[in-house]
């Protein structure tokens, strides 16, 4: 077939070493609805069989495309799928995740439909529970429901550099990237070379729309995934070097002001006590202090879950190793001895809570959730209830909030069944 004829939707899969997950990844391209498509896997040399299995999905179905990448880096390898592409519209897939079967038919009528830049979907995380069954939470990609219901320009709504923060739910058009000259950061490794990607085709898109259905599903258990490491900050700090000058700086600064507080989060203390960690953060603080006070990004304008830490972490007047001390005795102080504790909020913000009260010596009742899809779950051996559930609970019961978007809704809910001293956000 004439493929720069025929295919609306290329569909990048770049891998290394997946072999556990790349035929779930690659089945759920081959299934979709729209048939128009051409799947192009490029491979960094993986060595675990991972080849070998993108090898016999291509001798299933000559739409797969077969690349073998010289360079092990995340953004050459899309760069090279998007370089070989033919489709009106460009999608990448991440290899240890999978999609509905209807997600870039759906996605690309809505893109069609008025021409946009890229549209983007909804998706669900999932984490698989002691029983090795999938635990769905789904996520919005923004909360302005204006942005649902008709086309947008991102620089109208600065507030989806907060939101809007992935790229793997979401389709381009092929066009929009080349004459933007929108192209992936080619650094060593497989770490945050999206973030230029995401910064660029936000701030350089003049029409975007949001479709409401829950499409891509995301793992986030996977024990080698780069999110949760000491290397996070190195590697959003060699990344936002690249951008810090961008002419655009209305959206730049609330991602970075975001990326930053998390991957500081994230970071050991034996780590974040370093001098290379400190650089990192001096360089970071210098950047985001002049850009609030050029008025591009504030505390109040982050998430609640994160608003305490970033303040801390710009004052240079401030210890941010004295404060995740003063946190940890904190939150010991909080738990007490004895009281039931609840962690309210099921994604990753509950996890990582969830291990924090647990390296801290302490023991965790319950996770409570809005979600009534969760209720009866089990995360880390401990069930997921109702929050009608605060009706008889004792009134000793402690709650740690675990939301980044949602913590003072949640807070306020919980109010209605306990007094602010038995609640802490986490």
């Amino acid at each position: 077939m004439n493929r720069s004829e025929t295919v609306k939707v290329s569909i990048i899969l770049p891998s290394l070493n997946v072999a556990g997950y790349i035929e779930e990844a690659v089945t759920s391209a081959r299934d979709q609805s729209l048939r128009e498509i051409e799947i192009i896997c490029v491979d960094a040399g993986s060595n675990d069989g991972t080849c070998e299995i993108i090898e016999q999905q291509a001798s299933l179905d000559d739409r797969i495309i077969v690349i073998n990448s010289p360079v092990r880096s995340y953004g050459y390898q899309v760069n090279v799928g998007i370089d070989a592409a033919h489709g009106k519209y460009i999608a990448i897939l991440e290899t240890d995740d999978y999609v509905d079967r209807q997600m870039y038919g759906s996605l690309y009528d809505l893109a069609v439909s008025g021409n946009y830049d890229y549209v983007k979907c909804d998706y669900d995380t999932y984490a698989e529970d002691e029983n090795g069954d999938r635990v769905f939470v789904t996520r919005s990609v923004g909360r302005n429901r204006v942005m649902y219901e008709s086309p947008f320009n991102p620089l109208e709504y600065p507030e989806i550099a907060f939101d809007d923060w992935y790229l793997w739910n979401g389709i381009y058009r092929a066009d929009f990237l080349k004459k933007e000259n929108i192209r992936f950061s080619e650094t060593p490794g497989a770490a945050f070379q999206d973030i230029g990607f995401l910064h660029k085709t936000t701030s350089r898109a003049s029409s975007v729309r949001y479709l409401d259905r829950s499409l891509y599903r995301y793992c986030v258990s996977r024990p080698e995934a780069s999110s949760r490491s000491d290397r996070t900050l190195i590697f959003i700090r060699q990344e936002y070097a690249l951008i810090a000058d961008d002419m655009e700086p209305k959206l730049l600064y609330r991602r970075m002001a975001k990326s930053f507080t998390r991957a500081c989060m994230d970071c050991s203390d034996a780590f974040i006590c370093s001098e290379k960690a400190n650089v990192i953060i001096r360089w970071f603080r210098d950047k985001l202090v002049k850009a609030q006070h050029d008025g591009y990004v504030s505390s109040e304008m982050l998430p609640a879950g994160l608003r305490r830490t970033y303040e801390v972490l710009i004052d240079p007047k401030k210890d941010y190793t004295e404060y995740r001390l003063e946190k940890a005795r904190e939150m010991r102080d909080f738990l007490g001895e004895g009281h039931p504790v609840v962690i309210f909020g099921c994604g990753n913000y509950g996890r990582d809570a969830l291990e924090y009260i647990r390296t801290l010596g302490c023991s965790v009742t319950s996770f409570m959730d809005n979600s009534d899809d969760l209720w009866g779950r089990s995360i880390g051996s401990i069930t997921v209830e109702s929050p009608d559930k605060m009706r008889t609970l004792p009134d000793g019961t402690r709650y740690v909030v675990a939301n980044e978007n949602h913590a003072d809704e949640i807070v306020s809910q919980i109010r209605e069944f306990a007094d602010s001293e038995r609640i802490l956000i986490y």
